[in-house]
């Protein structure tokens, strides 16, 4: 199971490339907690999203492909710190709790919730892992690398470092 936390789903969304997650991955459908999914009706582009949301695994479809969880964030306490709790987001918390009980794959951008994730034995993973793993497997050409990374930086302002970029062009 790929569970997506709200950066890095607002980041695919942009470019248009959300299917590509699924496409790469073998994956049948995306994964987002409850508390993603309450982030993103705060976005300019949940009415464009809406309609491939559901509530169900009934209801899964292929144009419906991303499936809302409920999590009980009260769990956290059971696996995480207080300290490390405060520093992160209800999104983030909400996948980090379906990676703990489902042994998903978070797709997470941010850096500070991503090493909380892999300190606690969850597998998290950014935007250029995720990437170069797929290249590596040759899911994902150079050619569409370059499409997604002109892509982020142009609509999303995502950038790469100069290392990580030439790695995934290489």
């Amino acid at each position: 199971m790929i569970v997506l936390d709200t950066d890095f789903f607002s980041s695919f969304f942009k470019i248009g490339r959300l299917e590509l997650i699924l496409d790469v991955s073998g994956e049948e459908r995306l994964v987002i907690p409850e508390t993603v999914y309450d982030e993103l009706k705060r976005t300019s582009f949940f009415d464009e999203i809406l309609y491939r949301i559901v509530f169900s695994e009934d209801d899964l479809s292929d144009e419906r492909y991303i499936l809302v969880r409920r999590v009980d964030l009260s769990i956290c306490d059971n696996f995480i710190e207080l300290k490390e709790i405060s520093g992160l987001g209800k999104g983030e918390l909400g996948c980090m709790v379906l990676a703990k009980e489902h042994g998903a794959v978070i797709l997470i951008s941010d850096g500070h919730a991503r090493q909380i994730a892999r300190d606690k034995k969850l597998k998290a993973i950014s935007i250029p892992t995720f990437l170069l793993r797929y290249k590596r497997k040759r899911k994902i050409s150079v050619e569409e690398i370059k499409g997604i990374i002109k892509d982020l930086r142009e609509k999303d302002f995502y950038t790469f470092s100069k290392e990580v970029e030439e790695e995934l062009l290489r």
